[in-house]
């Protein structure tokens, strides 16, 4: 069997615990990103994932943090923005039993295979009250990631934006890391996307790779839909097409260039029994 796939079955189990403990607890979620677009195109993984993509409205998410940190102890261990040490803005569970070192950034970190748990919050649907939460949330994203910028940075990726590249250079002179609070940074962070529900007329995870695009109306998310994953079935975006249009833009069912189609950065270690 490929790594890859080993990888992909690893990941997979961890999702059937989740989706059961969903289900057991009656708490909202739905497949986003190359998940959902996976399961719309290739009825499971896209060939090179290497992780799984999840996001609840913020009001399950709360509770499903405070069920998972009890269930998930062992050898899937459930770690989320709450957790001493994890500098994050949304959860993961991982399979401790692995082994990985991430290493996009300057600093590595060692870490096991895991699948991504995103908070859905809101945007207001238009007028200045979007535009004032748009800014406020890109520049307390932006603190974030400069209070951690050797830790989680990649300051080696080239399709940037010219102003962020500015910024990232700066931050390297500067040596910034060294002169905010992460701390401070992140409770800032979290106060801002948390400010609007999934009820205001767009929504979507503000943590996500894509930023802003990842906002979507709010009615794209809905009753979930379930489609075929792996042999599962998953719950996804009501709109899940106008959903991957969205994001991926009209031409979402065709296949990336083969120079684009790769996994995450990361050195395996150990992909457990």
């Amino acid at each position: 069997m490929s790594e890859i796939k080993i990888i992909q079955n690893k990941i997979l189990e961890i999702l059937k615990i989740f989706i059961e403990t969903c289900e057991e607890t009656n708490l909202t979620y739905y497949a986003l990103g190359g998940t959902l677009l996976g399961a719309v195109r290739h009825g499971g993984f896209i060939p090179w994932d290497d992780d799984i993509d999840i996001g609840m409205p913020r009001e399950d998410y709360e509770k499903f943090k405070k069920i998972a940190s009890e269930k998930f102890n062992d050898r899937y261990l459930f770690l989320s923005e709450d957790t001493p040490g994890y500098k994050k803005a949304f959860s993961v569970i991982r399979d401790t039993s692995t082994k990985i070192v991430m290493n996009y950034s300057n600093i590595e970190q060692e870490e096991s295979l895991w699948i991504d748990i995103f908070p859905i919050d809101g945007l207001p649907e238009k007028g200045v009250k979007r535009k004032l939460h748009e800014k406020q949330y890109l520049f307390r994203r932006m603190m974030v990631q400069l209070s951690q910028f050797n830790s989680i940075v990649n300051q080696n990726k080239t399709n940037r934006p010219w102003h962020e590249k500015v910024i990232i250079k700066i931050a390297g002179i500067l040596k910034i890391e060294n002169l905010l609070s992460f701390e401070k940074a992140q409770q800032k962070y979290l106060a801002t996307i948390k400010k609007y529900s999934i009820t205001e007329g767009y929504a979507g995870n503000f943590t996500g790779a894509y930023k802003l695009r990842e906002l979507v109306p709010s009615c794209y998310f809905g009753e979930p839909v379930k489609l075929d994953f792996e042999g599962i079935k998953l719950n996804c975006p009501n709109k899940y097409k106008d959903y991957l249009k969205a994001i991926y833009g009209d031409n979402y069912m065709t296949l990336p260039p083969i120079e684009q189609r790769l996994p995450h950065q990361y050195e395996i270690v150990s992909l457990g029994e």
